[in-house]
């Protein structure tokens, strides 16, 4: 039978990864707290602000970069790599402010029952409010959802607008139950799209398109969300919930609603989770195995005119677990525990000031486009909660950035990249709406194949001597960051 919209009602103060005031929740069925509001709610208002202190105490100043051709890469040393740098105004510092978020929304009913909406907004610095790359804020106020739901069709309900897309758990879940400050590696660069109109590096000339054209910034970006229709729903059997999700998406930035292409993105998910005694809610205990796969066409644009070029096809997959409760025996405490694997195949970012590859910073934009290039990523989490203000966290996170490619003299094992990271954290709750959030990362970033096409054996080695300084100059960083919810 259907999930027991009672039951949903103390689900619903979760929210999106830039928008939540929901308390803590890992076992959660986000698809339903996002969607669905209680019969009996009628409308109200929430939000979220958060602040952060970043501090890249384990990064080097670039030194020894030479120049290649006519790429002045000798210009950048004495600065910081773009994964040294606070985002998105990307000041060569190293320690930054960051207003994080600033998001407030609206929700409720229309129709008890029937129809309800979801309305949110940013003013924080972020994707709502800059574009990719671009260090100027680009608009005061984005944004980042604006839905409303119907629910007439027994086992079918159905979403429309701007809303999270079915995903990664990193992405899926509410913001107050986001653990640490910063997103993995993974998720910041291959799950998180930025829409750029040309690109610098590409296995098939693309007419139009050079290094003289090539996009600095991006115009837009997903924010792990699209413009689309959902429909989905949660079904009960004994002690499990099962709750499926199909997206029909436009597959275009949260600010544009154009269409660049005739196809549409389709986002699947599905998960099952198993109730266990204790807790409330989002913060209800329980074990959950979800998978997911996306799949969409992009295009590159050729300016002046901005005619389409070539299309092309990517998808996004990948599955996991998160356990939330006295998972290790009655009275042993109450333990968090999860673990991601994901793929990606195409559309690969691969640039300056996300990345970590010749071009440290302020560099051309480059994407592996074509299907063939590949990335995948692993996450390993753990929380202990020691009372109801104590929260102590670790996370191993890994991005095999084009662990596969197509092998051309454009994309090869020489663009490989293998970074990891491990973070510890603290989390000290004031009240249920107050957090601050203390993280230790330590990183660690890899070009271990040497550039071996093009060129002479010259060019090639300050080609692979660039890579490696680049890669050698990411270190640790330490960040603080206080989380307000109503």
């Amino acid at each position: 039978m259907k999930i027991d919209l009672k039951k949903v009602a103390c689900r619903t103060a979760a929210a999106t990864a830039l928008t939540s005031g929901a308390a803590a929740a890992l076992a959660a069925d986000w698809v339903m707290l996002q969607a669905m509001e209680p019969p009996t709610a009628t409308h109200r208002v929430f939000g979220v602000a958060q602040a952060s202190y970043t501090n890249f105490f384990g990064c080097d100043k670039l030194e020894g970069l030479r120049d290649v051709g006519p790429n002045r890469f000798s210009l950048l040393n004495g600065s910081y790599n773009g994964n040294c740098r606070v985002g998105p105004e990307l000041r060569d510092r190293q320690s930054d402010f960051n207003l994080d978020n600033l998001g407030f929304g609206v929700r409720g009913n229309l129709i008890p029952s029937r129809i309800n909406y979801f309305l949110m907004a940013n003013a924080g610095m972020n994707g709502a409010t800059y574009d990719p790359l671009d260090t100027r804020r680009a608009r005061l106020i984005g944004v980042t959802d604006a839905t409303m739901t119907f629910s007439y069709v027994p086992g079918v309900r159905v979403r429309v607008g701007l809303m999270k897309k079915p995903g990664p758990e990193e992405i899926y879940q509410g913001a107050d139950a986001i653990n640490y400050i910063w997103p993995t590696d993974f998720i910041a660069r291959v799950q998180l799209e930025r829409f750029v109109r040309t690109n610098a590096k590409g296995t098939r000339p693309i007419p139009g398109q050079s290094d003289g054209t090539a996009s600095f910034t991006g115009y837009d970006s997903d924010l792990g969300r699209d413009w689309g229709v959902q429909f989905f729903d949660a079904f009960k059997t004994g002690k499990w919930t099962h709750t499926y999700a199909v997206m029909v998406g436009q597959g275009s930035g949260v600010h544009d609603l154009r269409d660049y292409n005739s196809a549409k993105d389709l986002n699947l998910y599905f998960s099952s989770e198993y109730d266990l005694p204790g807790g409330m809610g989002p913060n209800k205990h329980g074990v959950k195995f979800y998978a997911y796969r996306q799949k969409g066409t992009r295009n590159f644009e050729v300016p002046p005119a901005g005619d389409l070029s070539e299309d092309f096809g990517f998808t996004r997959h990948g599955f996991g677990f998160k356990a939330l409760g006295e998972i290790f025996g009655a009275g042993r405490g109450r333990h968090r525990l999860g673990a991601e694997l994901m793929y990606a195949n195409g559309m690969i970012f691969y640039t300056p000031t996300g990345n970590v590859i010749d071009e440290a910073f302020g560099g051309q934009l480059q994407i592996a486009a074509e299907k063939g290039n590949k990335a995948r990523g692993f996450t390993l989490d753990y929380g202990y909660y020691l009372d109801t203000h104590w929260q102590f966290d670790v996370r191993y996170a890994l991005n095999d950035e084009l662990y596969r490619t197509l092998g051309t003299p454009t994309w090869n094992r020489a663009d490989y990249r293998k970074i990891q990271s491990l973070t510890f954290g603290v989390n000290y709750r004031f009240n249920p709406r107050t957090r601050l959030t203390v993280n230790l990362e330590l990183r660690d970033v890899q070009s271990p194949n040497a550039v071996y096409l093009g060129g002479t054996a010259a060019l090639r080695d300050i080609q692979t001597s660039n890579a490696r300084i680049v890669s050698d100059s990411v270190g640790a960083r330490f960040g603080v960051q206080l989380t307000y919810t109503f």
